[in-house]
């Protein structure tokens, strides 16, 4: 009875806070302490090998210039592709050490590993008085930033949503931070509109760090980063529905018990 008690108690941990839209998930808990290239699944993004950005205790520090660094979302070759009326979130946890006045962005998503200008999503960070402000772009157009005066040093759960719409030219996105419940339960942070006058790329294959300009950029620490179909990926931090291959697994290994124990 207890080892089937047991068994019940790995299944529920298992399922628990699992979502079937997650197409990326990392704590980066699996990681060593060092250059977060070559680990996980992180590799190097463009020739600057500079700065490497590092991972300390499963928390990633991004500084304020060097290396870039890329993620395929699950399953490597698999791609998300966006159709008319659907969204991808995008949740993270950041701390902001400092920050520049003119801003430059840290996080976005692309295709795929070739796609060297497509960056999508982009989340900005500029200083202001008393703290800083988060500033978001679609893509290579306007940087629409929030007025809410954020603080160096706090921990905020920060969600980014584009929103594929029918059409040309004419997506939507916004942020949102320390959120809860459903997305209309929540007031968004600054909302932006697709403003380059390239057509949009409405599929997704890889999560970018980006390490910009000494000069613009932040240095931060990041933690908990996600990316899902519904905003309740992103709200919390949530990882990918158990495999079919893992759930057999957890089966086989109650049927050898129960055996056992009979």
């Amino acid at each position: 009875m207890k080892k089937l008690l047991c068994l019940s108690c790995l299944i529920i941990a298992a399922t628990t806070s699992v979502r079937a839209g997650v197409v990326f998930s990392d704590d980066f808990n699996s990681t060593t302490t060092g250059n977060l290239a070559g680990q996980d699944g992180w590799l190097q993004n463009s020739t600057t090998t500079t700065a490497p950005v590092q991972v300390t205790g499963g928390v990633v520090t991004v500084g304020p210039t060097g290396q870039d660094l890329f993620k395929d979302i699950i399953g490597n070759a698999a791609r998300l592709t966006l159709t008319d009326g659907s969204s991808l979130y995008i949740g993270m946890d950041i701390n902001v050490t400092t920050a520049q006045t003119p801003g430059d962005y840290f996080q976005t998503w692309a295709p795929d590993s070739t796609t060297s200008t497509a960056f999508n999503g982009r989340t900005f960070v500029k200083a202001t008085t008393g703290g800083y402000l988060l500033g978001y772009s679609l893509s290579s157009g306007t940087t629409y930033y929030g007025t809410t005066v954020l603080s160096y040093g706090t921990t905020y759960r920060v969600v980014s949503a584009y929103n594929d719409v029918a059409g040309a030219l004419n997506d939507t996105g916004a942020l949102y931070v320390n959120p809860t419940g459903a997305i209309g339960d929540n007031t968004a942070y600054v909302t932006a509109g697709w403003t380059a006058t390239f057509a949009e790329t409405e599929i997704m294959g890889q999560i970018n760090l980006r390490q910009g300009t000494a000069a613009n950029a932040p240095t931060l620490k990041l933690d908990n980063l996600d990316a899902g179909t519904a905003f309740g990926d992103a709200e919390t931090f949530s990882v990918p529905e158990p495999t079919i291959a893992v759930l057999g697994g957890l089966a086989t290994l109650g049927l050898v018990l129960f055996r056992r124990r009979n």
